[in-house]
């Protein structure tokens, strides 16, 4: 037999093996129940009963009627949590129970004192209210008939009293809570809708300022409530702080004599990208503030409130304010002071020492991050008696025992946990406060998400999963060995077969001439390996680390799209790690991102993963904009997939949405990374912009976009078409009617048949 008929037999058992794996079905793909990221779960203090959400996707009609992917339902329910549900689960025993029954949601556990009873927000019945479940007896009440303002993050939360007799819970403002009024039509005022540019000399340089009230209005009208407290005997409610004063997230002292409270956050120009919230602190029977300290900025990602803290002994707060750590007394006119002078930019998470007796916080590196995100690069501990702080060289993130104090499995120590972006492994690492030693706890290419740990640390419940494992909540003991499995968040997974994952490091390089070693990672079909050459669809969403999704179950879904539906069907994906230069300055991210995925993708050749000839590129988003770019500056993939991108940087920047809110800041001091207005560099918004470089273009290019899309509107997609058909380039554009930006969130049959799509796209011109 000659080489090449010995060749020829080996590919031709190589892809008669990898079409014997059954493909993911599609229905399943996007209507699998989901563990919500950042979402609530609770482990109760005694270590017996584990609170856990699953959300199931609600099934939509295409084209349904009403508000496309809002923000709040009637009700005043979160959207995105709709399909959300509470299991409890018995951490001895590892059996599970669901806590309210479709199609009612309930979501935001928050255990009793006593560990007896869980409280937890639910629309049973329709309107959000309180209920109470008995974890024993596997019964539930709701807890009086007082409607509830729910937020779009886990700080509203319901607290508990110490005693357990009350319960402390945010209410809509009045005027929300009243039916309004009929109105005769011959009697109503015109339907008009007006916005103001700048007219007066002192707005000119700070922008208009109705454009800042209209903003904080609309940040009143979502978030806007008032502090109550709920009797738990009767049902009783009685307001404390009124919705004048504008709470948003409440924190309860220890001792339960006080709340300390963050407003409602505030901008102060239409041109600054901060967010500002007043932190005050008011007696939990009700009253006047005692202290009030202004204009925290809201960080990134901490809509809960991760900046402020109670000392345990409920005489103190502390709080980050423009990157450091402040305490102050709860006491009248207390003054604030500063912990930690020398420690460097604090970040959150902000945390407890067990004892009481320190804070710990995350600080920033020195130099900017290779991402748009990133986590601490050292860590402090500062006494709260002012004493000198411990500055430890580790990077990584205290990891939360509970909401307000770190994991300490033994005394004098701290678990922090990080990752290994490169290569896509996550570890534990325990550190010795004293010495600033660490020694490894635990590591694997895994996804591992404490959720809660008894006081001692003896006990660790946490989100697990890898490639091969779906994600589930399990039991760890102190030293993270899993003891029990206590989910199954979608038993339909359990008879699905994914493959392997691989990672290398590739040399790419940086925006500033340098070189950046990154992550590469590749997920292939079951029974695959290097040497297959596979047909290969490149994925990435530039700016990220897509190595956080490398340890997700088959690759996870970014950006809503189940990686397993190529995998599973012959494709090697591929996880491009693609840094960008550092916003708010002038870039060329085209040809950044370009660099950098070209040379990953060749190195995945020559590692013998994929086979050069048959390379496709996919994104979503912003992925959806940088993938239709990358195809204006190389002919390299047989095809490219934009779902729901913007494709025209001058036309986005002007943009309004319904709202009214423009794409200013996102253009020159975001993600878009132009530096400045079209006007003052035109030419930059031209050279990155898909629609003006369409003459470029040579590769298939398959679009898809939501109609009701309000994050990057149809008509991007329809006009990067329309550039396309006029220059006789092959293009196809699927708009799916009522459907908004997150493909994964469209009706089931719409998401299905943009899933079909996209693999008869591919097998046309890749595979």
């Amino acid at each position: 037999m000659t080489r090449n008929v010995v060749a020829v037999v080996v590919l031709v058992v190589i892809s008669t093996s990898l079409q014997a794996s059954e493909a993911m079905p599609l229905d399943l793909a996007f209507s699998r129940n989901q563990i919500v990221s950042g979402e609530r779960n609770a482990l109760s203090a005694d270590g017996r009963w584990f609170a856990y959400e699953v959300r199931t996707p609600l099934v939509k009609s295409p084209g349904a009627a009403g508000e496309v992917e809002p923000r709040f339902l009637p009700n005043g329910m979160p959207a995105f949590l709709a399909g959300i549900r509470l299991f409890v689960a018995d951490v001895k025993s590892g059996e599970s129970r669901a806590v309210c029954e479709a199609p009612a949601s309930c979501w935001r556990a928050s255990w009793s004192p006593d560990h007896r009873q869980l409280a937890y927000y639910s629309d049973a019945g329709g309107e959000i209210g309180v209920w109470l479940y008995d974890a024993a007896a596997h019964r539930s009440h709701r807890l009086g008939t007082t409607r509830i303002k729910a937020k779009l993050w886990p700080g509203d939360v319901a607290r508990w009293s110490p005693d357990g007799k009350v319960v402390y819970a945010l209410l809509p403002p009045p005027a929300v809570m009243t039916k309004p009024r009929s109105v005769n039509p011959e009697a109503a005022p015109a339907s008009v809708t007006v916005y103001r540019t700048a007219v007066k000399p002192n707005e000119a340089q700070h922008g208009s300022s109705d454009d800042v009230e209209a903003l904080n209005k609309h940040f009143l009208r979502e978030n806007d409530s008032a502090i109550a407290t709920i009797d738990v005997a009767t049902g009783d409610a009685n307001v404390i702080v009124s919705s004048e004063r504008h709470p948003n997230v409440m924190r309860l002292s220890p001792d339960g004599r006080w709340i300390a409270y963050l407003t409602v956050f505030h901008s102060k120009s239409a041109e600054e990208m901060n967010a500002y919230e007043d932190l005050v602190v008011v007696p939990s029977s009700g009253g006047k503030p005692i202290v009030t300290i202004r204009d925290l900025v809201l960080g990134e990602d901490d809509f809960a409130g991760r900046n402020v803290r109670w000392s345990l002994d409920s005489a103190h707060v502390v709080y980050i304010k423009d990157h450091d750590l402040w305490i102050v007394d709860a006491a009248q006119n207390a003054q604030p002071r500063r912990l930690a002078p020398t420690a460097g930019r604090v970040i959150t998470p902000l945390l407890l020492t067990a004892d009481g007796k320190s804070v710990i916080a995350g600080i920033e590196g020195k130099e900017a991050n290779a991402f748009d995100v990133g986590a601490p690069q050292a860590i402090v501990v500062a006494p709260l008696d002012g004493s000198a702080p411990r500055v430890l060289d580790v990077a990584g993130t205290p990891i939360a025992a509970s909401d307000d104090v770190a994991l300490q499995r033994a005394s004098g120590t701290i678990d922090v946990i990080r990752d290994a972006m490169a290569v896509g492994e996550r570890e534990v690492v325990r550190v010795d406060i004293a010495s600033g030693k660490t020694s490894r706890v635990w590591a694997a290419r895994a996804r591992l998400d404490v959720a809660g740990a008894t006081a001692d640390g003896s006990a660790v419940v946490a989100r697990y999963e890898n490639v091969s494992t779906p994600p589930d909540f399990h039991l760890f003991n102190g030293d993270f060995e899993r003891v029990r499995r206590l989910s199954i968040v979608e038993p339909r997974l359990e008879q699905v077969k994914v493959g392997g994952a691989e990672s290398f490091k590739t040399a790419v390089p940086k925006y500033d001439g340098g070189f950046l070693d990154v992550g590469t990672h590749v997920f292939l079909p079951p029974g695959a390996k290097a040497g297959h050459a596979l047909p290969t669809v490149v994925y990435f969403y530039s700016g990220l680390p897509f190595t956080m999704y490398s340890r997700d179950f088959g690759g996870g879904a970014p950006g809503s799209i189940p990686v397993a539906i190529f995998s599973t069907r012959g494709y090697a994906v591929l996880f491009c790690d693609v840094p960008l230069g550092p916003e708010g300055k002038a870039g060329n991210p085209v040809q950044e991102m370009t660099d950098v995925i070209l040379a990953q993708v060749q190195r995945a050749a020559a590692l013998g993963y994929t086979d050069i000839k048959r390379v496709a590129i996919m994104g979503h988003s912003y992925g959806g904009y940088s993938a239709a770019a990358i195809i204006t500056r190389t002919q390299l993939f047989r095809a490219a997939l934009a779902l729901d991108g913007s494709y025209d940087l001058a036309s986005n920047y002007a943009w309004m949405n319904p709202g009214g809110t423009n794409n200013f800041m996102w253009a020159e001091s975001g993600q878009g990374r132009m530096g400045s207005n079209p006007w003052s560099d035109v030419q930059r918004y031209i050279d990155n912009s898909p629609f003006y470089q369409a003459g470029k273009i040579h590769t298939p290019l398959l679009l898809i976009h939501g109609e009701k899309d309000g994050a990057c509107p149809v008509s991007e997609a329809q006009k990067m078409f329309s550039a396309l058909k006029r220059l006789g380039r092959e293009c196809e554009l699927a708009t799916y009617a009522g459907e908004g930006h997150v493909t994964g969130r469209w009706s089931l049959a719409n998401a299905v048949d943009a899933g079909e799509r996209m693999i008869e796209f591919l097998g046309e011109h890749v595979k």
